[in-house]
């Protein structure tokens, strides 16, 4: 008797689990919650001032037949009235309807909702160029573009200004622990990179030197040759280029994934200036140590020099005496000057580039890419200044 009823006890536990713990196949529940949604229904109303006031309400997914409406006018004030939920079916459905209209209120819509319709609209300006539309059209537009992105950069430079300012009389709020970060990549890191070039652009610049100077039975002059063109020109150049390569590229794809993932709205939220927390350390960082990446550079290009000079008609004393007597002191400024403001225009490239990088993946990739382009015609044009002036006042 004892051990029936222990079984009959146990029955009825398991029995008891079983229907506490249970829960219906997943083609039930879709098929009760779809039973207990509500249709989506949507009705419009001519007010009296002309304005067409369009009230959405029910559940909106894709599985539902989505209403239809007609309507008059090019003003219209979309209102949600017990709007349950809904999935990118209802900002489909009101970017369609909505498209054409002159002005449209979304203002009473839920905030989410308001997001997601000017995403839509923002994703459909972006492509609304035809690529068979007329020259004007198309010069136009392109003037428009330009004038809007000379804009945000003159904003951008004038915010990094600010910055640097305030950093140096401390009331700046800098991320210090990125500064020291950046002195590691972009300047200990490109040593490798920096060496190889440099001590190719010497090799280069030798071979071709010799090519003419020794027809001139001058090829002695080989090492005044490589000495000043690398110390005055090719070190501070072939640096900048390599810091829009390697560092313009990166500092665009960071910014312009914390943009994407709304990490600088955060920071705004919280009252911190992006530019002075994320572009300051950057472009400090890049701007001291390009300078010595190019003196470094410098060294491994006259040795490169060195090397093709002395596998000809040169010994190493010849090559190095020849070498030291080209050099001035002005050369090595000269260099000096270039590479500060290369260094500065390749970070300057990238954190700009990124912060206005549009927010998704096609966007941080073309961040990358444009701060490249940017930041290498910014250099060569800098570097053509520098010559114009530096000749015109035999420096």
């Amino acid at each position: 008797m004892n051990q029936k009823r222990s079984k009959a006890v146990s029955a009825k536990r398991h029995n008891a689990f079983l229907l506490v713990n249970y829960s219906p196949p997943k083609y039930l529940t879709v098929r009760m919650s779809h039973n207990s949604a509500r249709a989506p229904t949507a009705r419009t109303e001519v007010l009296s001032d002309g304005l067409t006031l369009v009230v959405v309400s029910g559940d909106w997914t894709i599985q539902d037949d989505l209403p239809r409406i007609s309507f008059k006018g090019d003003k219209v004030k979309v209102q949600a009235d017990a709007l349950g939920a809904f999935d990118s079916s209802l900002p489909a459905w009101l970017y369609v309807h909505f498209k054409n209209v002159r002005q449209c209120d979304l203002s009473a819509l839920p905030p989410r909702l308001q997001s997601l319709v000017e995403m839509a609209e923002k994703a459909t300006l972006s492509s609304d160029r035809s690529p068979t539309a007329g020259f004007f059209e198309n010069f136009g537009s392109w003037g428009i573009d330009s004038t809007y992105s000379w804009g945000r950069a003159f904003d951008h430079i004038g915010q990094t200004a600010v910055g640097f300012a305030r950093a140096c009389i401390g009331r700046a709020r800098v991320n210090w622990s990125d500064f020291t970060l950046q002195l590691q990549t972009a300047g200990v890191d490109a040593l490798p990179i920096v060496a190889l070039l440099g001590f190719l652009t010497g090799l280069i610049m030798a071979y071709v030197g010799l090519i003419q100077l020794r027809q001139l039975g001058a090829s002695v002059y080989v090492a005044n040759l490589v000495s000043l063109a690398m110390t005055r020109e090719m070190g501070a150049l072939m640096t900048g280029i390599i810091a829009c390569g390697r560092t313009s590229t990166s500092f665009a794809s960071q910014l312009g994934s914390m943009n994407l993932s709304q990490e600088t709205d955060a920071l705004r939220s919280l009252g911190i200036n992006p530019v002075e927390y994320l572009a300051v350390p950057r472009i400090l960082a890049v701007t001291l140590m390009v300078p010595l990446l190019a003196i470094f550079a410098t060294f491994f290009g006259i040795f490169g020099g060195m090397i093709v000079a002395c596998a000809g008609d040169l010994s190493i004393e010849q090559y190095l005496t020849q070498a030291i007597l080209a050099i001035q002191f002005k050369s090595f400024l000269v260099g000096f000057i270039k590479s500060i403001a290369f260094g500065f225009i390749a970070a300057w490239a990238g954190c700009y580039r990124g912060s206005v990088a549009q927010r998704s993946a096609l966007g941080v990739g073309d961040a990358a890419t444009s701060a490249a382009v940017l930041g290498i015609t910014l250099i060569v044009i800098a570097d053509a200044l520098f010559a114009v002036i530096f000749n015109l006042y035999d420096f």
